[in-house]
């Protein structure tokens, strides 16, 4: 307890002391919209190189749709927002400068509704819009761009605890300064995702039920306190704020979403984020309660995959398309576990069937490519992944995927690109670093992917 203490006061006496010498120096200007990208690019390599993305196409897919449902209508936006999910149970989700946004796979389970989340993420796109992170890099000048990278990530993913502060001023300036909204940020971007969330056909009072569902699990003392409180402060007054506004200006839920494709989400989180002999018990429990409910079945089918019981799986997924026929989707998800058993051609008659049902699938889509590749048949899977490509392209797992394909059409320059590209966004630099000389050996110099890195060569 007493070496507790002692590390606040330190961390505080850092911090008065860098704050003193940021007062006395010389103001720089803020970065521009173009510095601020490069700025996010480097910030998304640190991230990823921390945490564990989830990769499920259904998912990524469901938090995309939810948020530009609200950049739609948004005027002026300064960057191209994109989307991950991190695998870790705490109740938190952060936008970057340079328009990333993550999503915990905590607050995913915890929303209530599709509305809930349109109100999280509107918020943080106000944080964004409002480039709140970038004012205050003006005060990160002081700093090395590696170090303000670090506090920042560090952070927004709660590592920047307050020994690593005291080991190291300037983390402790980052972290202090440079992160931790303002009140007046905290009003802005609630007063712009009001807007927005009015205008999209939400109910801007999600967000209040999230922020209390944040801090009551902040009260019970959960091992897992919502890292969005700490870099979200003073959420009582935020939600007295947020009540005032809609007192006067209340505007209510237009868009009805049918609750079954949350359902699915979280369940499917369940099953990814927890052991399969956990969730196998869980949902024969629950099974046994009510031998025929819809997410207890799939959550059962999921978990019987995941421990590669795949007949087993094949059999609940047939149960649950007799007794719900009208919910075609699980016909997807029967052929996801056909391909994890390696049954490629089976997989590809359903995912073919099952796309002329619903053509912008894009789950479906990623399969079917991924069928053809492993079947043998790179040239049909190329055709797939390139129609996710234009919004996969900082997707680690479809980078490697894509290099795959390309490298059994013997376009290994191509290939190699692609590895570079994988690697640098997991933070395996050396490896990347050798993918991206063989790239640069294979392609020919009129290529756009030869150009493309030539243009990195200094990094």
């Amino acid at each position: 307890m007493r070496l507790n203490r002692l590390a606040h006061i330190y961390y505080f006496f850092f911090f008065f002391l860098f704050l003193f010498q940021l007062l006395s120096s010389n103001s720089h200007a803020m970065m521009s919209i173009s510095e601020e990208r490069e700025f996010g690019e480097k910030l998304l390599k640190e991230v990823l190189s921390q945490v564990t993305l989830i990769d499920d196409p259904e998912i990524i897919h469901f938090v995309q749709e939810t948020g530009e449902s609200i950049l739609k209508v948004i005027n002026g936006k300064y960057f191209h927002y994109r989307f991950f999910v991190i695998k870790d149970p705490a109740l938190n989700a952060f936008a970057m400068p340079g328009g990333l946004v993550f999503v915990h796979s905590g607050l995913l389970e915890a929303v209530s509704s599709q509305n809930e989340l349109a109100c999280v993420l509107a918020h943080e796109f106000g944080h964004v819009q409002g480039r709140h992170v970038a004012k205050r890099m003006e005060k990160m000048k002081y700093v090395s761009i590696g170090t303000a990278v670090m506090a920042i990530a560090g952070l927004f993913l709660g590592k920047g605890d307050v020994g690593s502060a005291i080991l190291t001023g300037s983390m402790a300036l980052g972290q202090s300064l440079a992160l931790k909204y303002s009140r007046v940020d905290e009003q802005e971007g609630d007063r712009r995702a009001f807007q927005w969330i009015c205008k999209a056909g939400y109910d801007p009072r999600g967000l209040v039920s999230t922020l209390q569902k944040m801090m009551k699990n902040n009260w019970l003392g959960n091992t897992h306190i919502p890292k969005y409180l700490s870099t979200h402060p003073v959420p009582e007054e935020r939600i007295t704020y947020l009540e005032d506004l809609w007192k006067n200006h209340p505007c209510y839920l237009k868009i009805k979403k049918d609750p079954f494709e949350l359902k699915r989400i979280q369940t499917k989180i369940r099953v990814i984020t927890k052991p399969e002999d956990q969730t196998i018990l869980y949902f024969k429990n629950l099974l046994k309660k009510s031998p025929n409910d819809l997410m207890g079945l799939y959550g059962y089918a999921l978990s019987l995959d995941k421990a590669r019981r795949f007949n087993d799986s094949i059999k609940t997924y047939k149960k649950i398309l007799e007794l719900y026929p009208e919910r075609e989707i699980f016909n997807l998800d029967m052929a996801i576990t056909l391909f994890h058993m390696g049954e490629y051609k089976r997989a590809i008659k359903i995912l073919k069937a099952f796309l002329r049902h619903d053509p912008q699938n894009v789950t479906a889509k990623y399969f079917l490519a991924r069928s053809y590749l492993e079947a043998g048949l790179p040239l049909k899977a190329l055709r797939y992944f390139k129609m996710l490509l234009p919004s996969w392209e900082d997707k680690p797992q479809f980078l490697f995927q894509l290099g795959r394909c390309y490298g059994g059409l013997r376009q290994n320059g191509i290939a190699h690109y692609y590895f570079y590209k994988y690697f640098t966004l997991t933070g395996k630099n050396d490896t990347a670093k050798y993918h991206k000389n063989r790239a640069l050996a294979l392609l020919p110099k009129d290529s756009p992917f030869y150009k493309k890195l030539s243009k990195e060569k200094g990094e």
